[in-house]
């Protein structure tokens, strides 16, 4: 383990932005349409957008395939897997995040937020331990990787706050300032609603996943679902109050009913993640609300944990954004399958929900389309057996995969 007054990596910074890229031989996804096109980079940024090829001096030619904007992932869990290997076994945090961001920037994401968990979502106290001792050095250590100009993608944090935990609030306020947050979601993982409504199927999930025994699983599950009632309603309005003053955007987590999600409303809330029903996705979507579901849900076509299909929310319009959640690939598979039967949205549509939409939910203006002015955030996908494929990868015009 490091902490940040002891680094000093000898790297010097990340490279100077090209100055000048033309890339050419590809469809490009636009906002509202595609066609094969040549996109012209200078500094960083997109100048110039045009029907057909460049043969101009030093064109890059694609060879086929989509040219789309780079990927927005606001909600991933890579970086604690990455942190976390195996229970008990905990990673050098420079190492884990210089992996994590291989990984995304291979799956064409140019733009993430690395979710990382305050407060507890089990009540496993190994589980408990290790991410509570890994959360102040994963954030040194996204911050040490971007000094050291190590970092493909540009990284951005997601602080997830269970507020069921009764440290939340502790944990929650010396990150609250850093720089780097850009999105506070507020979540209650206590079983007996939202994600976990029957408690049978909780209860036995929870001895085969901990070995609890069945003493120890009633006395555990009770205790959280009385946090639930008394500690999480304070905590949440707590972390809204100071997320709002911040002017951070807000994301809820799971919401199951259409009261969970006037509720949200009512904290200020502008994203609804993972809504675990078809009732509060389309209260959220009816309500200006994006609806954020997963990834690896629209391409398995149904929730692991036998909630609401993303699929179905697709196919009545009621999805905005997609997040690869736990899986990196999943994102822009997912985008793709949402051009196909049953749900059948445009290629624009689909590449919508993992590019502008996510950039305009988080305030991103310069990012999350091709177009003139915005940064030369960019990736080159092909189809192979219907699977989409990242080929290369620019981030402000500099290729980083």
């Amino acid at each position: 383990m490091f902490k940040t007054d002891t680094l000093s990596c000898g790297v010097a910074a990340k490279g100077s932005i090209n100055n000048e890229l033309t890339l050419t031989g590809a469809r490009l996804v636009l906002l509202d349409e595609v066609y094969e096109g040549t996109v012209h980079v200078a500094d960083g940024q997109i100048n110039d957008i045009a029907p057909g090829r460049s043969n101009a001096p030093g064109a890059i030619d694609l060879g086929g395939g989509y040219l789309i904007p780079g990927l927005i992932d606001l909600h991933t869990d890579n970086l604690e897997k990455h942190a976390l290997p195996r229970a008990g076994v905990v990673w050098n945090p420079l190492s884990a995040v210089v992996a994590h961001d291989a990984l995304v920037t291979a799956a064409g994401i140019t733009t993430v937020f690395d979710s990382l968990c305050i407060g507890s979502t089990t009540r496993d106290h190994r589980k408990q331990d290790d991410r509570a001792r890994i959360l102040p050095f994963l954030v040194d250590g996204i911050h040490a990787a971007q000094d050291c100009g190590v970092l493909r993608a540009d990284h951005l944090l997601h602080l997830r706050c269970e507020v069921t935990d009764e440290e939340v609030l502790a944990k929650f306020t010396p990150l609250m300032d850093d720089p780097l947050v850009k999105l506070v979601s507020v979540m209650d993982h206590a079983p007996g609603h939202r994600q976990s409504p029957e408690l049978d199927r909780f209860r036995q999930m929870q001895i085969t996943q901990y070995g609890w025994s069945d003493k120890d699983a009633d006395r555990r599950i009770e205790e959280w679902m009385d946090a639930s009632r008394t500690i999480g309603p304070q905590n949440q309005a707590r972390i809204v109050a100071l997320a709002r003053a911040r002017q951070l955007p807000l994301a809820s987590h799971d919401d199951e009913t259409a009261e969970h999600v006037q509720e949200a409303i009512y904290a200020g809330v502008s994203i609804s993640e993972f809504p675990t029903t078809r009732a509060a996705a389309e209260t959220a979507h009816s309500l200006g609300v994006r609806v954020l579901m997963g990834a690896p849900n629209v391409v398995r076509g149904n929730s692991h944990s036998g909630n609401i299909s993303a699929r179905d929310l697709a196919t009545t319009r009621h999805l905005d954004i997609l997040a690869s959640d736990y899986v990196p690939a999943s994102l822009l598979h997912g985008a793709f399958q949402l051009t196909r039967d049953p749900v059948g949205m445009s290629l624009p549509q689909a590449i919508s929900t993992v590019s502008s939409a996510p950039a305009s939910a988080t305030g991103l203006a310069d990012r999350g389309a091709i177009k003139v002015g915005n940064r030369a955030d960019l990736c080159h996908v092909r189809e192979i057996y219907d699977i989409p494929l990242v080929r290369r990868v620019w981030r402000e015009g500099r290729q980083v995969f």
